[in-house]
């Protein structure tokens, strides 16, 4: 049963706020000031507590951060009557979850809690099974359940040398997945070429992907190998697979039908024997009925189709991950790593990390080179990751409806990878979304 700190001096309120949630399953130490709930926090093993700031010996904030300060990464809720702006962001400042005013509904009250304690649970670290442990010598960093069972899909479909598309959002690790499966295939003694369809024109893309012979346009001093023929008995890894133009869409889908090519300005075919790992970080099949992407080259590429899923999805991960990256940062810089608090960890819980794996690794890349002390704390990370709670937006109150209808939608666009998963996160229709887009005047072209 999970053990709650309740901090409140009216008792007839602390008394029906204990009620309820000791009926959601908790159980409830009650404290009537500041004084008595830092020795409670002190003795007991707590999963939240739950604050309010006006108390008859102490200041609340005091009584939150000595709490804090036993407690790392307590999920904490802060209830007043007294709130103001500046007592949120302050409260919010020093650790606080969540900040309510009072009159509050108590339901809500209890969901909040749930939420919080489920954010914050990840930051307790878990030993490694037999299973993670071989997940971690290929790079696959988590123990979410998510992550477990993908790994278990690699493992079963690796020996059987199918094509496999990868979804997921930009920055999830999806050239780490495929890495991982020609580890586990058959060709794991081949090579593995990866390209990023992303970065070259299309005409580029085709010499790069087919090669050429000397004199197939102006530059083409020389004949050059493409990464087809590199990859000869090992695995080809097409990353971005959505940004390829209609023409070498046709001459890959060729391609891949028939293991066979010829250079550009070559006459003489080229035979290959590879395995071909495709990602997207968009939604193919909207491509398709957009006529933007080939229907017969996504059915080709889409043999078996795995969905790798974004680090806000296995926050068990961002604290190992993290560390990983300060040792690698400071390793090719000569330093020696940082350390990070438990209250960072959960800080770095908490955030939604839109650019997945990519942004954690940026993020201590810069707080190795830019932050002088070698243990890290709170304060010392990016003011966007401090000012977080769980990816939750916040505004003032007396904020226009429109405003804050108008942000959300802008955030929740720019999460979603298409504007039909944005439609189904906001509960509203396809058709109400694209005028809602066209009202506001947001971008569309996700």
């Amino acid at each position: 049963m999970r053990e709650i700190l309740l901090v409140e001096d009216h008792a007839e309120s602390r008394a029906g706020l204990a009620y309820v949630l000791e009926r959601g399953g908790y159980r409830v130490h009650q404290a009537g000031n500041g004084r008595a709930a830092v020795a409670l926090a002190r003795h007991e093993k707590l999963s939240g507590i739950i604050l309010d700031l006006k108390l008859p010996d102490m200041e609340g904030l005091s009584v939150l951060d000595a709490v804090l300060q036993q407690s790392p990464g307590l999920p904490a809720i802060v209830v007043t009557g007294y709130g103001s702006i500046d007592t949120a962001v302050e409260a919010m400042k020093r650790g606080a979850s969540e900040f309510l005013t009072k009159p509050i509904q108590v339901e809500g009250l209890v969901a909040l809690l749930e939420r919080s304690i489920q954010r914050a649970a990840p930051v307790v670290p878990i030993p490694p099974s037999e299973a993670t442990a071989e997940m971690e010598q290929l790079g696959i960093i988590g123990h979410s359940r998510a992550m477990r069972e993908l790994f278990e899909t690699l493992k079963r479909i690796a020996p059987h040398q199918s094509t496999v598309l990868l979804l997921g959002e930009s920055g999830t690790g999806k050239e780490l997945i495929a890495r991982a499966l020609h580890a586990l295939g058959t060709r794991e003694q081949g090579p593995f070429v990866a390209v990023n369809c992303a970065t070259l024109s299309e005409q580029m893309l085709e010499s790069e992907l087919f090669g050429h012979e000397k004199g197939a346009f102006t530059s083409a001093d020389r004949a050059k190998p493409g990464v087809m023929e590199l990859a000869d008995h090992g695995t080809l890894f097409l990353d971005e697979v959505n940004e390829i133009g209609p023409g070498c869409q046709a001459k890959l889908l060729r391609a891949l039908e028939r293991r066979e090519f010829r250079r550009v300005g070559g006459t003489k075919k080229v035979r290959v024997d590879l395995g071909v790992v495709a990602a997207s970080n968009a939604n193919l099949e909207e491509l398709v009925a957009a006529g933007r992407f080939r229907a017969d080259l996504y059915y080709r590429l889409k043999v078996v189709t795995l969905v790798v899923p974004p680090l806000r999805d296995r926050p068990d991960a961002i604290p190992i991950l993290a560390e990983r990256f300060l040792d690698e940062v400071a390793r090719h810089a000569g330093m020696t790593a940082k350390r990070l608090t438990p209250e960072a960890k959960a800080q770095l819980v908490r955030y939604t990390w839109p650019g997945n794996v990519r942004e954690l690794k940026n993020c201590m890349e810069s707080l190795t080179l830019m932050v002088p002390k070698p243990v890290l704390d709170g304060s010392d990370l990016p003011v966007n990751i401090r000012d977080t709670q769980g990816g939750e937006l916040r505004f003032p109150v007396g904020v226009k409806l429109e405003d804050a209808e108008r942000e959300i939608i802008r955030r929740t666009l720019e999460a979603s990878p298409t504007i039909k998963d944005a439609a189904r996160m906001l509960g509203i229709g396809l058709r109400t979304l694209h005028t809602k887009i066209r009202v506001y005047g947001l971008r569309r072209d996700r």
